[in-house]
Parts: C-alpha cells; structure tokens; sequence
C-alpha cells in the first residue's frame, strides 16, 4: 500500500484515500496542482477529439459531393432486363468524360437498378453527337471494361480548337466526331474544290471534287472517280452531308467560325 503525506494534516495516508482518517479532507493524497494538471490534459484531449471529429465531418460530403457531380450527370434512355439475361442499357451524357470518369459513371449505371443480372452492358452516347453510333461501350461480366468508340474529350477539344487561319479560302467546315474521328474543312483554291480530314494527332488526308451548284443554292462535290456512287452535298443551311445508294448517311453542322 503507497502512502502519501495528507495535503492538511501531513498524517500519512493512502494515495488511493477519498477522506483523510485524521484531518477528515477530501482526497488528501492529491494536491491542487495535480488536479490543475489533470484537468488541463483532459481539455487537451477534448479539443483533439473534437477537432479530429469536425475534420473529418468536413471532408465526407465533399466526398458525396464529389461522387454525386461525377455519377449523376447522366441519363438512362433505355434500360432492357429480363432474368436469365444480361442487363443492356443506354446512356446520354451531358459532355465527354474521362476514362476515369467513365468507370465512374458506369459503375453509378450499374448500381441505378433494382435487378442484379451478372452481367450489365452499357452503352454511351454524348449529348449532341452527330454520329448515331455510341461513344463508348462498357461492361460488367463480372470485371470491368470499357473500349473508347468516338473522339476522346482531349482530342475533341483539340479539334474544336484548331486554328484555321491557314484556310483564308475555306468554304466551311464540320466535326465528325464518331470512329476516327476529324475536322473537315472544305475550300476551293486555284479554281479547284478540295477537302481536307484533319486528325487530331495532326495527320491530315487531303481529296479532290467536282462541285455542282445545286437549284437551292446547295453545292455537290463529287470525286473524279466515284466507284461507290457516293458524294457530298453542303446545303442551304451549311449542313455537310454524305449521300449513298441508300439515301443520306451523315449530316454534320456546321463548325462555329473560331
């Protein structure tokens, strides 16, 4: 048993002692120094917790927040289910995404359901596109894929962005943003009518037309050897488009003048 002299009487008592058997003090083996000290370090460790706690209150809904901006920005315009069968779903998106973002908002589809098919495939279109195959495909069986379709959303910038001043002859010209996707730029130089594909790795394809004014003010172009019955017509409006055997199979708008 530790003794301790009582900070009254100096009666030697137990430590442990609520009440000094001589004087009758309270707690008489602990001074009012030790209880300054004692409390001070239980409002430090207070503080600490409460301030740990705050932090970390802070930092989730930025988290939600986050999470909420990414996987929200969608649309499901086709959801087809049945058991037994994979889930197959269609998605607009308001912009292109990274691949990042991409496997974020994939995984946010996948879980937007209330059937669990093992197998989940979904395919992405972007708001706006002109061409009418999707962006970009992904699934789920069980592991996570994704395969890139169309432009990505640095090369479309980079296109959407390029300088045309080297065009000063330029006609028009419109973004194809599917597979392979490029900047066309029609322009006529020399008395003659060309069309440039500029990628955005910087390559660029460079054809040759006829050109045809139409009665409503439209133009055709037509290649000099056109085996495939295939041609261009930039209407009225500064629509270019592709024509076929079948009919039209591409309207691009026109490219906003930067």
């Amino acid at each position: 048993m530790a003794l301790k002299p009582c900070k009254s009487c100096k009666h030697k008592v137990d430590i442990s002692a609520k009440v000094c058997p001589s004087c009758g003090v309270a707690d008489p083996g602990v001074t009012l120094g030790q209880k300054i000290g004692g409390f001070v370090i239980l409002v430090i460790i207070i503080a600490v917790t409460v301030s740990m706690c705050s932090r970390g209150n802070k930092d989730e809904p930025v988290e939600r927040v986050t999470q909420s901006v990414a996987t929200k920005a969608y649309t499901i315009t086709r959801d087809d289910f049945q058991e037994g069968r994979p889930r197959k779903v269609e998605v607009v998106l308001p912009k292109r995404v990274s691949d990042a973002e991409l496997s974020e908002v994939a995984k946010a589809v996948r879980a937007d359901t209330k059937s669990k098919p093992k197998t989940t495939f979904i395919g992405f279109r972007i708001e706006g596109q002109n061409d009418k195959a999707y962006w970009a495909n992904a699934s789920f069986d069980p592991d996570y894929k994704s395969s890139l379709i169309g432009l990505s959303a640095q090369d479309y910038e980079t296109l959407k962005g390029l300088d045309l001043k080297e065009y000063p002859d330029r006609l028009g010209s419109w973004m194809r943003d599917g597979a392979l996707g490029h900047l066309v730029v029609l322009y006529k130089r020399d008395g003659k009518y060309s069309m440039d594909q500029i990628f955005a790795s910087g390559g660029k394809n460079t054809y040759s037309y006829r050109a045809k004014k139409l009665a409503d003010g439209g133009l055709r172009l037509d290649e000099p050897d056109n085996m495939f019955n295939e041609y261009y017509i930039v209407d009225a409006k500064g629509n270019l488009q592709g024509w076929g055997e079948n009919g039209v199979y591409m309207t691009l708008p026109p490219r906003p003048v930067m």
